[in-house]
């Protein structure tokens, strides 16, 4: 069975990325343990990090800066995108109509995880810079924070929202921008998350596991499970 996809379609401008995660649904940024159609296998290498408008390193920021996708860790940890149509579906399908508190109670989530999420209660987004700082990140439990940061964004709790400049005790800018963050209902919305709970958790699965065996047929169970962290 051949997906109807066109896997070696070359994209080269990023109105033909939104095109493309708008009739997917949803993308990993590269490689992926199921081989799923990717951005990195759809451009040309020399096109990465030139800093121009064909840069797709930049329109993993800009597909989300214009609610044309969610960008965060969203397959087998790694970064991808997820178009608003299918959000819900994601949404109802990992939380499984759970809250942040349940799926802790429930040994789901780790205690670092807590600590992180916690900090949205009273902040709307949070860069890196200020998780680390407000959460109490040393460079010694780095591997922590990376593996809690992965737990929530695969988890539909905490998704990257624009970016943050760096600012000096003076007040004064420096260093290059900083990615931030902010909770899944901040950036979906009241409309998206009415969707995503109207939703049975079995029937949004079904959607997504259908139209990833419409891209990947041959897709091995043990690595789907990884890659859509169920």
């Amino acid at each position: 069975m051949m997906s109807d996809y066109d896997t070696n379609k070359n994209i080269a401008k990023y109105s033909d990325f939104v095109s493309m995660v708008e009739d997917l649904g949803f993308m990993p940024l590269s490689n992926n343990c199921i081989d799923f159609i990717n951005l990195a296998d759809l451009t040309v290498k020399e096109e990465w990090h030139t800093g121009l408008s064909t840069d797709p390193w930049l329109w993993r920021l800009r597909i989300e800066q214009d609610s044309k996708a969610a960008y965060a860790k969203l397959f087998d940890k790694k970064p991808g995108f997820i178009s608003p149509e299918w959000y819900p579906k994601f949404i109802a399908a990992r939380r499984k109509g759970r809250s942040f508190s349940q799926m802790y109670s429930e040994g789901l989530l780790s205690n670092y995880a807590k600590q992180i999420y916690r900090l949205f209660e009273s902040n709307e987004t949070l860069a890196v810079h200020e998780i680390k700082s407000l959460g109490g990140f040393t460079k010694e439990l780095n591997a922590k924070y990376e593996s809690a940061m992965s737990e929530l964004q695969m988890g539909m709790f905490i998704t990257v929202k624009g970016t943050k400049q760096k600012v000096s005790a003076k007040g004064e800018p420096y260093g290059w921008p900083s990615t931030a963050y902010s909770t899944v209902e901040a950036w979906a919305g009241e409309k998206l998350m009415e969707e995503a709970n109207q939703l049975k958790p079995e029937d949004a699965m079904d959607a997504i596991l259908l139209k990833i065996k419409d891209i990947t047929p041959n897709a091995e169970p043990r690595k789907l499970k990884r890659f859509m962290g169920f």
